[in-house]
């Protein structure tokens, strides 16, 4: 036992108290034999596992008629194994709730022919239990018990458990009966947003690119190859804003196709719902407004 250690001489001083008391013969020779005994056996059904006869042994020889010394040792020893014996709670169930007429059995042994709710104290190990409640066909699990395991609770259902029957729907929810209604993949307004933004960086591009070219078709006539270095570079400068008008565009064309092909399908009725047109072209002095409307 864990709670208080067991003491090698233990045997030998129960021994001795016996021989002390040698003359006394008739019942009280027997009773210290029988305190010995216990005494003995306690500790090798604790060794093996078997908590619940270890128990017993110790009840037997922690009475008062036993010697002194072997009674303070079992009642010792039996304050440690109350501690550590397992147990278990069972509980049984049917159709018709909870029952209590279940006729319990483990590794074969009856220990409990009814269920009262109440711990029952098993050794600790791999266990074979089966409940048995006629008409029913009984019932066996294997469970590993653990020491100082308390209370585990066990539990075990008669007959075939019925489906719960699904909560009512929400008051105003569609009932999953009913067929969902036909989707749509409208166009996301971001969609026209790149789609303007890649026409104007298109536009852009091809703009300040003839201009780019232009102005050096007319360095090379005037003054190539003694131009000035002010001159080349505005060459320069309308050429990097025409390439990063073109990456721009690129990008935006890019990301408009992604969005229109991968874009998401909604309820027909929000589907329907009319939208004002996304872009908006206003004439203005020198050329033309492109107006958004919308969110994003």
């Amino acid at each position: 036992m864990t709670g208080a250690p067991l003491r090698p001489g233990a045997l030998l001083t129960a021994a001795a108290v016996l021989l002390a008391g040698a003359p006394a013969l008739g019942q009280g020779s027997d009773e210290k034999a029988i305190c010995l005994a216990m005494h003995e056996e306690a500790q090798v059904a604790r060794r093996e596992g078997r908590f619940r006869a270890a128990r017993g042994a110790l009840l037997a020889c922690a009475r008062s008629s036993c010697p002194s010394l072997l009674q303070a040792d079992c009642a010792s020893w039996l304050d440690a194994l109350v501690r550590e014996i397992p147990s278990v709670v069972i509980s049984a169930e049917s159709g018709r709730g909870d029952e209590a007429d279940v006729r319990v059995l483990i590794d074969g042994q009856v220990v409990a022919e009814a269920l009262d709710g109440k711990e029952l104290e098993v050794d600790p190990g791999k266990h074979v239990f089966r409940f048995e409640l006629p008409p029913h066909a009984p019932i066996e699990r294997t469970l590993l018990i653990r020491e100082r395991e308390r209370g585990r609770p066990v539990s075990v259902f008669f007959g075939e458990r019925q489906a719960a029957a699904p909560p009512p729907p929400p008051v105003g929810a569609r009932s999953t009966t009913e067929a969902a209604p036909e989707g749509a993949r409208p166009v996301p307004l971001a969609v026209y947003v790149l789609g303007g933004s890649a026409i104007v960086a298109a536009g852009l591009f091809a703009g300040v690119g003839a201009a780019g070219m232009a102005e050096r078709r007319s360095l090379q006539a005037s003054c190539a190859p003694f131009c000035g270095e002010a001159q080349v570079e505005s060459v320069r400068t309308r050429f990097l804003v025409a390439d990063l008008a073109l990456a721009a565009g690129a990008g935006a064309a890019v990301s408009a196709g992604l969005l229109f092909w991968l874009r998401p399908t909604v309820p027909r009725r929000e589907a329907d719902r009319p939208a004002a047109a996304p872009v908006a072209v206003v004439p203005v002095a020198r050329g033309a407004l492109v107006q958004l409307r919308g969110a994003l």
